[in-house]
């Protein structure tokens, strides 16, 4: 091995650790770094936040332990205590002033985030109930088919971050396992989509779609309900904008046939003479 590609190792060691602990000008004690505030019950949510922006920060190493506090006669100790403080600062920012006072405070932000998760983090098995519990409520009812897959498409989500799913482990398999685990979620999804819509509008449609092959996506299976929802709403505005002129055309006959005049031949019903009406 050359000099210069021991010198280009040693220097993508030395960036990797600098940007560990590489903090901006803009990076300071009193950032909010997300805009989901822990209250307790939004644990979850808030955990994923905080996870997301951390990645984004490339600081998320010291909450995993992948990088762990230096001896104390290490150059790195002093690197590592001020992204360290910077990191247990930002997350005392992102919990509800209130709740902030009952939280134990600790200097080291894997340990107070483990503290904070055992303390309001709960069992997955509730929660993964109650999704399935709303998944079979979120019906159509009087929505449009917009706000409809909106609704249904988040719990959708939500659900699919506690989905667990096989997966290959012996790192040889050929059977191209995770693709097909994606097909079989897909396919889920698409029928939750379908058995929340109206049946007595979109029942035709529905079973246009079950019956294709291969079964269509979620997103185009969507596109056709949309579609489908416009036609209808066309077609709507037509009978509506008709009904009154039918209206109109009826009542105009029956005024035409009253205003018309008698046979001149018949008598007036009043004064029992010919040649003009009552």
């Amino acid at each position: 091995m050359t000099g210069g590609d021991e010198n280009k190792k040693e220097n993508v060691a030395t960036e990797k650790k600098t940007s560990q602990y590489h903090l901006s000008a803009n990076d300071n004690l009193g950032n909010i770094i997300t805009q989901v505030q822990l209250k307790g019950e939004n644990y979850e949510e808030w955990a994923r936040a905080m996870r997301t922006t951390l990645w984004a920060k490339k600081k998320f190493a010291f909450i995993d332990g992948s990088v762990k506090q230096p001896p104390d006669n290490s150059s790195e100790q002093e690197y590592w205590w001020t992204v360290n403080s910077m990191l247990v600062s930002w997350i005392i920012n992102t919990i509800k002033p209130t709740l902030r006072s009952t939280i134990t405070y600790m200097e080291i932000t894997k340990e107070l985030l483990d503290d904070i998760k055992e303390r309001f983090s709960v069992g997955n098995g509730p929660h993964i109930q109650q999704l399935k519990f709303e998944l079979a409520e979120c019906k159509q009812h009087w929505q449009n088919v917009v706000n409809y897959y909106g609704n249904i498409k988040m719990i959708l989500e939500e659900f699919g971050k506690y989905e667990q799913y096989p997966t290959c482990r012996c790192g040889g398999c050929k059977c191209n396992i995770g693709t097909e685990v994606d097909k079989r979620r897909e396919e889920e999804r698409l029928h939750q989509f379908l058995m929340g819509l109206d049946d007595s509008i979109y029942g035709m449609t529905r079973s246009n779609i079950l019956s294709s092959e291969p079964l269509s996506s979620l997103n185009r299976a969507y596109a056709m309900i949309i579609q489908e929802e416009r036609v209808r709403s066309i077609a709507c505005g037509k009978e509506q904008r008709s009904e009154p002129m039918e209206f109109f055309v009826q009542a105009t006959s029956s005024s035409k046939g009253l205003m018309e005049p008698r046979d001149k031949g018949l008598p007036c019903p009043i004064c029992k003479r010919d040649g003009h009406v009552a």
